[in-house]
This record gives structure tokens, C-alpha cells and sequence, in this order.
């Protein structure tokens, strides 16, 4: 019943999207919304309900709902929160398609809010309910605005892109800004009570006409539901680009392991878009950029660029920044050289980037950037860019449009995009930009946000083969939540736990100081020493761990350091077990194996760098469970230790078997599983590995 709902809702959306006609309920609130639907072209039927007045933006008003000629196929309500649930109801009743909610002052202003969100829930049924807390939806493709704000983006003849948005304030500025983005859609989700994130992108998705896809994200309702639409938006190729909010330290106080500590939620989301093959945008003014490269005709292929300034000291800048943000600038051949020498001034520097000033060249004609740039347009490149800053004095700027006219036949003819950039975050103005958008060449301002936008897309078709490689595994589940209560084991319970699942784990003995001491000679040296206290859970910290001991009489010393060193740690704590382990011979390297929960996201793995400075270290990779091995090896892969060290295949292939296994072992315990560390997992010079240490929070 509850698939049907939503499959019922998902169709009612689109009645909402492409309406026949839109009711709004409520009083004077309603006229600005009404002109911006006005504005946007709507050329529907437009209805107002309201019992008192006679008519509201000239528009006669019917004293209720049931007044109307028909269902309405959308409707925006501006009214008390109570009242916005009574109308939500009969709306639902009539058969209306989809409501636009745009009041607050429901989940977000606190625990009575939330209650009052969860009768509005109930309430909509089967209507495709936006918000409430809300600015709603626009759709500039067929001219249609329910939105509760007084602006309307211009309208897109072709393809566009769309952008959703959790703040209704995010969304205004973006529609409020003439950006030269081809803006189809614009949606202000609010506190999505009924459509959630999931709901909106595959009704995006539905649109042949929505080349790429803008979020802006401060939380996920529905994570199962999100990570399959965001598969269907790999498969199709549509990119998604989101710009998170948030990510601090917060969520980490409570986690008492490194890789709880390590798992904040900047790093989450981070992994979760790499799962989906997310673009991660830093910054609102990226988000637009790389959605205007990404939503293009002719996105980007990959990370190499020719680029081209009308100064040189721009031109050296350029270079510097962009192979920060890993771009690279391919040096023309020796061939291309002698090209450019006789098609364009010996002005023009022959360095890639180029300082390419033909502005000021009395020759400079279209053809010459045309036929100049593309001689460098070879197998070697996947974007052309040109930064100018556009002059305002008319008559200079149209001895400079030449430059730009050359650049449009480019772009018209090449495989690979042009693209006409500024320096400053200003340096195009409004209508040079609509007069290149018309002509079918991205532009994009801001020397700093265009290149990160270079950057941030030229990582999509690497990040999209990767997750079509095994796309059914990335999809996550509906997240389980450990039950209560939770207990923290001591270590030797942790590693006999994870050595039943095949992780290997020292061998040792446990025991009181004495019983220990007798049981050494059998073990063999040199040993570890370590209290066993499952309060403790960071014994370095403590001084409650030993190492390298020799023989039996060092072992009582360090035993009886631990107590002395423990106690004055914390008195409370009880010194009189020990777990005493055959030390790991010629250790090579130290790793990290953990994995936390993350309520409505389910669980994180952590691996990196191991050891005692693991959180000050800070190399190490985030994933979601669950995973595979190829994704465990690509994550190794990836850390810095891993390349300092040069591990060898089978090195690499034997971590990756454990942290699999530890991986799975969290899986597998799932409904129990609150918290895990595995540190250190030891890699020896044998190529064997060993997890000589485990923190472990589970439900008894």
C-alpha cells in the first residue's frame, strides 16, 4: 500500500509540474504568488479561494474549495499551519494533483511543530504535497510558476538543467540571479513531509530535457529511496551536483573510537556522493558553474584543458591554480608551435596556458581565434577556456568581440566544448553573457569558482564508469538502528568475536597478573601487555599497554607499571586483568579498520593509517556499507601511506581480504552493531595481517 501511495504521488507531481490550472488558497499572501505566476507565462487557468474576499489580484475569488469548477491540478496554500492541514485534507479528497505549503513553523520549530507535520503527512494521502516551509516549484521548460516568492526565472527553450533545493532562500537567489544557467526547474523542498529529494530527481529524471541536476542538501529523509534515484541518474547520465551543508565535529562527540571520531559528517556525505558518482561542489557560485559545464551540449570528458588569457600574468595564474585543483595543461607539440607562429601574432606566447592577447592586435578576426585555437584542440584536450574581462567602454568591446566571435564558429564545429571565462567574479557582463548563451557557449565568471568547476566536472565520467561497474552493489538499504541496550566489550571478547568471522587476531592469553605471568612461557616472547577493561577505550592514552617484553620478569614490571600508571589515570578503574599477546615480528605498516552508525544513513567504514596519531594523521577513506573488495582496494589504494610505502599487490590483496571481512562482520551484525575500531591492523613483512587491537560497542 505504501509503494502504491507513492507511485500515486510520484504521478500526481506531475500534474503539479505541468498543471491546467492552479488554486490559491488564502489572503493577501497569495497576490505576490499569483503574479509570479503571472510572470513566469503560465497560460493556464488561474482560481483563488478565499470566504471573505471578493477578489485578489484581480482575480474574483470562490468563497471555498468545493466552489471551484474542478480538482485543480496544483495549488498553493498561504495560510495558519492548523488551517494548512484542513486544506491539505480536502484537497486530498477532491483528487487535486499536487499542493504547494509554503507556510513554517512545522517540524522545524520543535516538538509540537513535529507533531503537527506528522497530521499533515496523513493528511495529503495521495497528493503530491511540496513542504510545507517552502517557496515550491517553478518550470520554466512550459512556463508555469506555484511559487511562494515574487521573482520567476527567464524562460529555457531546449535543454536546461534544474536545481532542488532544501532552503527556500538558496532557491530564490539562484532564480533571482541572472547566472546564464538554462534554469528549467526550480524546486524549494522545505521539510519534505511527503515528496522527498528521491521523489524529485526522478521526476526530473523523467524530462528528456533536464541535462543535469543542482542540490542543495542539508539532510536525507529517505536514504534507500535517495541512492536509488541517484543510480538512475548514473545510468541515464544525467549528473547530479550537490552542494552539502553543515559537516561538523558535532555528530563525533559521542563516538568514543578513531574512526567514529574520523566519520564526521562532512566525510559522510563526501562518501556518499562518491558512491553515486555525486559531484561534490565546494561553494553555491561552483554549484552553478559546474552545472552550467555539466548541463552543457558538450560537457567535459576529462581533466585536460587548454587555456588562454588576454594577459600573461593571468595566463601564469591560471596555470598555478588550476594544476592545484588537479587540471592539467598539455604542452602543444612542437608541430602545433610552428602552426600557431603563422596563424596568429608572435604576441602570443606559445605555453599552454597561452597569452593569447589578440584583443589589442589590429589583425585580430574571427578567424584568427578560430583557426589559431584549433591547432590545439587536439586528442589532448577536453575543454577550451578563454578568460576576458569584458570591457564596458562599447566602443572597445567591439574591437574585442572578434576574439569571441572566432571562439562561437570554434565551439559550433569542435567535439570539445569552448568555453569563455573572467578572472574577476563580475567580468561578463549580463548581456554579453545572454549573447553567448544564445549562441550556445558556456560562460562562467570568477577565476577561482571556474576552474574548481573544471575540476568538479572533469571527475564525472571517471566517477560514473566506476560506480556503472558494479552499480547494483552501491545501492544502500533502508538503515536498522542497533537495539538497546548497548554494551561495550573488552578486547579479548572483541577479538574472539572477530576471529569467529575469520579476521585474524593474535594469539594470546587473559588472566589476572599471575595467571598471565604463567601462561607467558608458552605463548612465547617478546609479548604485548595490555589491561583488560572493557571501560577503557583508549589505553595508550592510560598507559595501559606494554610492548616488546622480553621475559617474565619484565612482564611483571610492566604489569605493575600499567596498575600504578592506570590508577593515577583514573582511580575508579579496575586493574586486575590483563591480556598478554605474541607480538606481530617485523611489522611493515599500522592501518585502521572502523566502522560507526550514522542515524538514517546506516553504517560508515573508516580505513586509513592506524596507530596511536591516527586522528592527527588524517590519511584515511570514508565508505558506506555496504561494500565490496573492489571498493575496499580502491580505497586503499588511495591513501598516502599506501603510495609511500609502495606496497606490493599481494600486500594490498591481503589488507583488503581483512578489512573485507571486518566490513562484513559489520553487516552481518547490523541490528547489533553500534560502533567498531580495529587499530592496528599490522601488515608484516611477510605480506601477513593481523588485528592486534579491537574496540567493540554492541547489543547484549
Amino acid at each position: 500500500m505504501r509503494d502504491l501511495a507513492a507511485t500515486r504521488r510520484r504521478e500526481n507531481l506531475k500534474r503539479l509540474l505541468k498543471p491546467r490550472h492552479i488554486a490559491f488558497v488564502g489572503g493577501k499572501a497569495v497576490e505576490d504568488c499569483i503574479n509570479a505566476t503571472r510572470k513566469s507565462g503560465f497560460a493556464g487557468e488561474i482560481w483563488v479561494v478565499h470566504p471573505k474576499y471578493e477578489e485578489l489580484a484581480g482575480i474574483p475569488c470562490a468563497p471555498s474549495l468545493a466552489d471551484l469548477p474542478e480538482p485543480p491540478d496544483a495549488a498553493l496554500i498561504a495560510v495558519s499551519r492548523e488551517r494548512t492541514i484542513e486544506v491539505v485534507a480536502e484537497l486530498s479528497e477532491m483528487g487535486v494533483g499536487g499542493a504547494v505549503s509554503i507556510v513554517g513553523e512545522f517540524s522545524e520549530a520543535g516538538e509540537e511543530g513535529a507533531v503537527l507535520q506528522a497530521r499533515l503527512a496523513e493528511a495529503a494521502g495521495d497528493l503530491a504535497l511540496v513542504g510545507p516551509n517552502c517557496l515550491g516549484v517553478m518550470n520554466m521548460f512550459d512556463g508555469m510558476a506555484v511559487w511562494g516568492g515574487d521573482n520567476v526565472f527567464s524562460p529555457v527553450t531546449g535543454d536546461g538543467v534544474a536545481l532542488i533545493s532544501q532552503s527556500g532562500y538558496v532557491a530564490y537567489s539562484v532564480t533571482n540571479v541572472e547566472q546564464a544557467l538554462p534554469l528549467g526547474y526550480a524546486i524549494s523542498m522545505g521539510n519534505q513531509a511527503v515528496l522527498n529529494v528521491a521523489d524529485y530527481i526522478d521526476a526530473m529524471l523523467d524530462d528528456p530535457r533536464v541535462r543535469a541536476i543542482g542540490l542543495y542538501l542539508e539532510g536525507i529523509v529517505d536514504i534507500a529511496a535517495f541512492s536509488a534515484a541517484a543510480m538512475r541518474s548514473v545510468k541515464q547520465g544525467v549528473p547530479l551536483v550537490a552542494l552539502k551543508a553543515g559537516g561538523t565535529q558535532e555528530s563525533a562527540e559521542l563516538a568514543q573510537s578513531h574512526s567514529g571520531t574520523l566519520a564526521v559528517d562532512n566525510e559522510i556525505w563526501s562518501a556518499l556522493f562518491r558512491r553515486f558518482a555525486i559531484v561534490e561542489a565546494g561553494s553555491p557560485k561552483a554549484l552553478i558553474e559546474t552545472l552550467k559545464l555539466l548541463g552543457s551540449p558538450k560537457p567535459p570528458k576529462g581533466n585536460r584543458i587548454v587555456a588562454a588569457a588576454n594577459s600573461g600574468g593571468y595566463a601564469a595564474m591560471i596555470g598555478e591554480k588550476g594544476r592545484d585543483v588537479g587540471l592539467e595543461f598539455p604542452t602543444p607539440t612542437e608541430a602545433q608551435r610552428n602552426a600557431l607562429i603563422k596563424t596568429v601574432p608572435q604576441l602570443v606566447s606559445l605555453m599552454n596556458p597561452l597569452d593569447w592577447n589578440l584583443p589589442w592586435a589590429a589583425m585580430s578576426t574571427p578567424d584568427t581565434s578560430d583557426n589559431g585555437m584549433d591547432i590545439l584542440m587536439d586528442d589532448r584536450c577536453d575543454l577550451l577556456v578563454y578568460f576576458v574581462d569584458w570591457p564596458r567602454d562599447r566602443q572597445v568591446a567591439d574591437v574585442w568581440w572578434p576574439t569571441l566571435e572566432g571562439l562561437i564558429q570554434l565551439n559550433n564545429r569542435a567535439e570539445c566544448p569552448v568555453v569563455i571565462a573572467s578572472v574577476f567574479p563580475d567580468g561578463l557582463p549580463a548581456d554579453l553573457r545572454a549573447r553567448l548563451a544564445e549562441a550556445g557557449v558556456v560562460t562562467l565568471q570568477g577565476l577561482d569558482d571556474t576552474l574548481s568547476s573544471f575540476s568538479a566536472a572533469a571527475r564525472y565520467p571517471t566517477l560514473r564508469a566506476k560506480v556503472l561497474a558494479d552499480a547494483e552493489s552501491r545501492l544502500l538499504p533502508v538503515p536498522t538502528t542497533p537495539s538497546s541496550p548497548v554494551v561495550t566489550l573488552n578486547e579479548a571478547e572483541g577479538k574472539a568475536l572477530l576471529a569467529r568471522h575469520g579476521i585474524p587476531v593474535p594469539t594470546h592469553s587473559t588472566g589476572t597478573a599471575e595467571e598471565v605471568i604463567a601462561a607467558s612461557e608458552g605463548l612465547g616472547y617478546p609479548l604485548a601487555v595490555k589491561l583488560l577493561n572493557a571501560d577503557l577505550a583508549h589505553k595508550n592514552h592510560a598507559g595501559a599497554v606494554h610492548l616488546n617484553i622480553k621475559d617474565a620478569s619484565g612482564l611483571e614490571q610492566a604489569i605493575s607499571d600499567i596498575q600504578t600508571s592506570v590508577t593515577r589515570y583514573d582511580a575508579r578503574l579496575d586493574t586486575s586483568h590483563f591480556l598478554i599477546e605474541r607480538m606481530v615480528s617485523a611489522p611493515r605498516a599500522e592501518f585502521i579498520a572502523g566502522v560507526s552508525h550514522k542515524p538514517g544513513i546506516g553504517y560508515a567504514l573508516v580505513i586509513g593509517r592506524g596507530g596511536t596519531a591516527v586522528e592527527e594523521l588524517k590519511d584515511f577513506a570514508t565508505l558506506l556499507l555496504p561494500v565490496n573488495e573492489a571498493q575496499i582496494d580502491d580505497a586503499l589504494r588511495g591513501l598516502n601511506l599506501t603510495r609511500k610505502l609502495c606496497l606490493q599487490e599481494n600486500e594490498i590483496a591481503a589488507l583488503t581480504r581483512t578489512i573485507t571481512k571486518i566490513a562484513r562482520f559489520a553487516q552481518d551484525t547490523s541490528e547489533k552493531l553500534a560502533e567498531l575500531d580495529v587499530n592496528p591492523i599490522l601488515l608484516d613483512a611477510g605480506g601477513g595481517v593481523t588485528a592486534v587491537d579491537a574496540y567493540l560497542r554492541i547489543s547484549d
